[in-house]
């Protein structure tokens, strides 16, 4: 059995959102700055998702990008948004762009 992503943005994102815990989505002591940048990565992983559909054209190398990849995403950021006094956008950025989804992705 294979959970296939929905078509198109919009339903992406509503689809990764039902699948969050009220606990998982609420548990922040800072919930007004994790919110709008988990949104962030929510809205990310949806493009990334549907960018897959134009094969060769949207990357060099095929990968599914999982909820999993979600999931370490959303965990890294409630532990730098609840760490640090100010959010630490560049480290958030790097971290997601370029290691959780980036290394996936290779010019080979």
């Amino acid at each position: 059995m294979t959970l296939e992503p929905p078509s198109g943005l919009r339903q992406n994102v509503l689809q990764t959102y039902s699948s969050f815990t009220k606990e998982e989505f609420e548990d922040c002591t800072k919930p007004v700055p994790f919110k709008k940048l988990l949104f962030g990565f929510c809205f990310f992983h949806a493009i990334v998702q549907d960018r897959r559909k134009f094969g060769p054209i949207g990357w060099n190398k095929p990968y599914a990008f999982t909820n999993e990849d979600l999931i370490v995403s959303r965990r890294q950021l409630k532990i730098f948004v609840e760490d640090y006094e100010e959010v630490p956008y560049k480290v958030l950025n790097y971290i997601g762009a370029d290691i959780n989804y980036g290394g996936r992705v290779t010019e080979a």
